[in-house]
């Protein structure tokens, strides 16, 4: 999934035949015209590059399924078919698209039964990392994900090769996430692991215990090694398509310098480590001045033996076994306190007009995961009007991290340090156990829209409520 500069440098001048075969990017001399595509869902039987093919779900039987690229403002044509034997949906994650696009069954549009199609029309803005998947159920964890990289409008040079990585937990097992596994007991690790217990009859599933840890659907050592010469300049677009596992990564023999985080621009800052939770993205970039093999990893802590790495070879080093990262407590982690929005965003002054307590809690002695004590769908509607400034306090009662997602807008993580013009600008959050997290956004996008945990298994098992818009203006 490279996209070299020499490439970019082609789709800036509309030389474009080439890539709209490989990466569904639109054809020559159509920049500016609705760019479409066809997606399908259906069984496919896949491999993960060790062990027995097995049976998931995939789209254009792939997963992950095709990149979409596409320039921002271009509107976008997706034209979704159901060859499952069961109803689905897709979700733009992160793109604030207009409400009856956004793939909620239920809340925004039906699920697609199986044999139907149905077209997902918007415009493709702002620019940044963003990923596609199913909403419906558990299938994200059977394999229905895929990226959809929004292209600025103006070309952005600077980068000899660009990858785009998708990192995914798995059961390596017929229906994948939903196979007859076992399933983990009531205390599980701090990484993202579930803390459910079992399933019981007619309540929501437990976490599985993951057998495999995919970077673009192939564990390693089985998957394509990033090649880089001395000198380049690398650009790495992280996607966490994971069902419920966050990862710290690590590149040996190198610093990460955070570009973006959910697709929107921070002031450029060097890490030894970056975090990743269930619907994050983060853009990073590296300098390649450190001839050798090196693993860009996952601190195994809680992923037991079969982790997450791709391999980052030099020219001239491709026969060399890759050197892990060394992870101690002296290595720099990227927080959400140490980056700022990279160029000032427009915030209004003053109290917010809408305040609402987020109180999540569950798991222990518990199938379930609530917001303010309610499962979902019987939660409370947190209720806005158009133009309102709203602000949620997340406090987190449980021993688990959540990454709590808006649909259909972005909000500014509240921070004190900064002014409020250089807050970042996210769509995923991690709340840490015992731990408070404000975040504020503008309601402008009117319709009624899901928030939830972005732990599937979390979800599922209630932590979820809507935002629903009111014709009352704010006061």
């Amino acid at each position: 999934m490279d996209y070299t500069r020499r490439r970019f440098l082609q789709t800036s001048l509309g030389a474009l035949a080439g890539a709209a075969a490989a990466g569904l990017w639109p054809v020559a001399g159509q920049a500016a015209a609705e760019h479409r595509v066809e997606l399908v869902a259906q069984a496919a039987k896949i491999s993960l590059g060790e062990g027995p093919e097995f049976n998931a779900m995939a789209y254009n039987g792939q997963t992950p399924g095709p990149v979409i690229r596409v320039r921002e403002g271009q509107s976008l044509n997706i034209s979704f078919k159901n060859r499952l034997l069961r109803p689905t949906t897709i979700h733009w994650h992160g793109l604030p698209v207009p409400n009856p696009m956004d793939g909620v069954p239920g809340v925004t549009q039906a699920a697609v039964p199986p044999g139907e199609s149905f077209t997902y029309r918007f415009r493709a803005r702002p620019a940044g990392t963003y990923f596609y998947h199913s909403h419906q159920g558990y299938q994200l964890d059977q394999g229905l994900y895929g990226a959809l990289i929004v292209e600025p409008a103006r070309p952005v040079g600077g980068w000899d090769r660009e990858e785009v990585l998708l990192l995914a937990d798995w059961v390596v097992a017929d229906g994948a996430g939903l196979a007859q596994v076992p399933r983990r007991p009531a205390m599980g690790g701090m990484m993202g692991r579930g803390m459910g217990r079992g399933s019981a009859p007619g309540g929501p599933l437990a976490e599985p215990y993951y057998q495999g840890y995919t970077v673009n659907g192939r564990i390693y050592p089985h998957g394509s090694p990033l090649r880089v010469k001395k000198g380049d300049k690398v650009r790495l677009r992280l996607i966490n398509a994971s069902s419920s596992t966050t990862y710290d990564l690590c590149l040996a023999g190198h610093r990460l310098t955070v570009l973006a985080l959910d697709g929107q621009d921070v002031t450029p800052r060097a890490f030894d480590v970056v975090r990743l939770a269930m619907g994050e993205r983060v853009d990073v970039e590296f300098i390649a001045d450190n001839p050798g093999a090196w693993l860009l990893q996952a601190n195994e802590s809680g992923l037991g033996e079969s982790g997450l790495a791709v391999a980052v070879l030099y020219q001239g080093a491709e026969d060399r076994a890759p050197q892990r990262p060394a992870f101690h407590s002296g290595l720099s982690l990227a927080t959400y306190w140490d980056l700022a929005a990279a160029r000032p965003v427009a915030h209004p002054d003053g109290a917010p007009q809408r305040w609402y307590r987020q109180v999540l809690s569950g798991g222990m002695h518990s199938p379930y995961w609530s917001i303010n004590g309610r499962l979902y769908p019987n939660s409370e509607r947190l209720a806005v009007a158009p133009g309102d400034k709203v602000r949620l306090s997340y406090l987190n009662r449980s021993m688990m991290p959540h990454p709590m997602h808006l649909h259909g807008h972005f909000f500014r993580i509240v921070n004190f340090a900064l002014p409020p013009e250089r807050w970042l600008v996210k769509d995923t959050a991690i709340v840490e156990p015992m731990r408070r997290l404000d975040v504020e956004f503008i309601a402008d996008n009117p319709g009624d829209w899901f928030h939830h945990c972005h732990h599937l298994y979390h979800m599922e098992a209630g932590m979820a409520n809507q935002v629903t818009y009111t014709g009352a203006q704010p006061a």
